[in-house]
């Protein structure tokens, strides 16, 4: 099986049952219309002279042509690039210097934001439009008068074939584009539906952002299971909430920062939400955000289910799973690895952790292939046959997992480890403290010193009395040498489009600090 056949076989059994319900739902697409277009658009491709390993950068919002381009450039045996739509100028450059795409779709709307990388790509790179709010309809529709016909592509693909280019956040240096090939897509995919217990009547809600593992690799999971799929441009929380009685939405997935979007919404409370048989979430969140939710949909007494899972752009995504038989009583695990998934926690020498100690999360199974034009960091992603997480991880004696910290995060303090998760759990659990993200600045003395930054609830409040009074929160609470010696104060934390927290951009923005021989807070 291949990525097309996700969409293909449906097509044959199914043809006439919807498979999508695009934006604000009058426009339903069966498994057959959706199979005919995609051929069509790959049709239209291969007239533009794509080929198989060619690469088709996108840069736009969730559509159903985006869509269409996912499934086709997986048919052709091509690349798809989708490009992070938060970025400026200087990231698309590189990021299509480096993926050296073929075509590059785009929204009207990014097209200036994209300027630089287009020139500097130059005659190689011919740019189409992709359908948006600001236009770009006749264009597309002009490239789809290239095909010559809706029959399915007849090329010879390998499991080990690529299909697709991910490229990372970024939280910590330059993008690296994650390959991912038929097969890893696939089997994560297969394993991951028989986790979360797909059904055919299943109505999945995606709003994940399209450069976001997010998007293509939950919203498979339904397909492979023959459900229905609302695709919305974007995440907005209104919108969903209009969307789940309107479809009658059965599954959500989201990230904290999002869910408190829907509790916060003023028509939260009014929305029916009967139709909701599982909310699922890939983030461990302290702060209360998923005890609010479990609340607000029932899920403690039965009306709904909650399940944890864990992955990342290079592991599957799908890595761990904790059931919603489970998830309560283990709460804030990430469960256990789904079928298919060797895990082992491992020390910094490549040696298994003794029972109930902390070591990196490293993966064998469904991952990705490397990233792209980057053996170094590949081999040292998957050295000694293991993906490489960087997360920091407990096992019970049951064998659920549950996240400590991120390695690259980790703080050397005085000959000792402080994990900063650890860390920020402790601070979000201070009334006064709204949100927290832990750092460490070098030390001449101790190798590195703990900085907290915090945003406070309320925004007029005494940052010196404040200050003192978290630092001995913490002092109380964990060992000395987790104490913050330096604590700052911002409005918000910068985060990523799903919600993670950008520490380099606290890097940057505290570094002229770092060396300072005295800093607010310092003790």
């Amino acid at each position: 099986m291949f990525v097309g056949d996700f969409i293909r076989l449906h097509a044959l059994s199914r043809p006439q049952e919807v498979a999508f319900i695009v934006g604000d739902g009058h426009e339903q697409i069966t498994y057959g219309d959706v199979d005919a277009r995609i051929n069509r658009t790959a049709s239209a491709l291969q007239a533009s002279g794509i080929a198989k390993g060619d690469r088709v950068a996108v840069l736009g919002k969730n559509s159903l042509e985006y869509l269409q381009l996912y499934f086709a450039t997986a048919k052709l045996g091509a690349v798809l690039v989708p490009l992070n739509f938060w970025h400026r100028a200087p990231e698309h450059e590189y990021t299509i210097g480096d993926a050296e795409p073929s075509l590059f779709f785009v929204e009207p709307g990014y097209r200036e934001v994209s300027a630089a990388a287009v020139a500097a790509a130059g005659d190689r790179l011919e740019v189409l439009d992709l359908p948006g709010p600001d236009g770009g309809r006749q264009g597309w529709e002009a490239f789809m008068s290239r095909a010559t016909g809706d029959a399915e592509p007849s090329v010879e693909l390998a499991r080990e074939d690529p299909h697709m280019i991910l490229y990372t956040s970024g939280t910590t240096g330059r993008p690296k584009g994650a390959v991912l090939s038929h097969g890893r897509t696939v089997d994560d995919g297969m394993a991951m539906t028989a986790a979360l217990r797909v059904r055919g009547t299943d109505v999945f809600m995606n709003y994940f952002p399209p450069f976001h593992v997010g998007n293509w690799d939950h919203m498979k999971t339904f397909l492979i299971g023959g459900a229905r799929v609302v695709l919305m441009r974007e995440f907005d929380a209104g919108a969903v909430l209009r969307g789940i009685p309107q479809h009658g939405v059965t599954v959500l997935l989201g990230v904290p920062t999002m869910l408190h979007a829907l509790l916060e919404h003023p028509d939260f409370d009014a929305t029916p939400k009967d139709s909701v048989r599982l909310i699922y979430y890939g983030a461990y969140d302290p702060s209360g955000i998923m005890d609010r939710i479990a609340d607000a949909f029932g899920a403690r007494e039965g009306r709904t289910e909650m399940g944890h899972c864990y992955g990342l752009t290079e592991g599957g995504p799908f890595v761990c799973w904790c059931p919603p038989e489970d998830v309560f009583e283990r709460w804030g695990s990430i469960g256990r690895p789904i079928f298919g998934v060797e895990v082992a926690l491992l020390d910094d020498s490549g040696a298994p952790v003794a029972a109930g100690e902390p070591g990196e999360i490293c993966v064998r199974g469904p991952r990705m292939s490397g990233y792209w034009r980057k053996p170094e960091a590949s081999a040292t992603a998957l050295d000694g046959n293991w993906l490489h997480t960087g997360d920091i991880a407990v096992a019970d004696a049951d064998g659920f997992l549950r996240i400590v910290d991120r390695k690259k995060d980790m703080i050397r303090s005085g000959g000792q480890n402080v994990y900063s998760k650890e860390v920020e759990d402790c601070l979000l659990a201070h009334p006064a403290v709204l949100d927290a993200a832990v750092i460490g600045l070098p030390d001449p003395v101790y190798e590195e010193r703990v900085c907290a930054v915090l945003v406070p609830r309320d925004p007029d409040a005494d940052e010196d009395a404040l200050r003192e009074d978290v630092i001995g929160f913490v002092r109380a609470r964990l060992a000395g040498y987790n104490t913050p010696r330096v604590v700052e104060f911002v409005s918000e934390l910068p985060k990523t489009a799903v919600g993670k927290t950008q520490k380099n951009v606290l890097r940057d923005r505290f570094g002229s600090l770092f060396d300072a021989p005295a800093q607010a807070g310092g003790k």
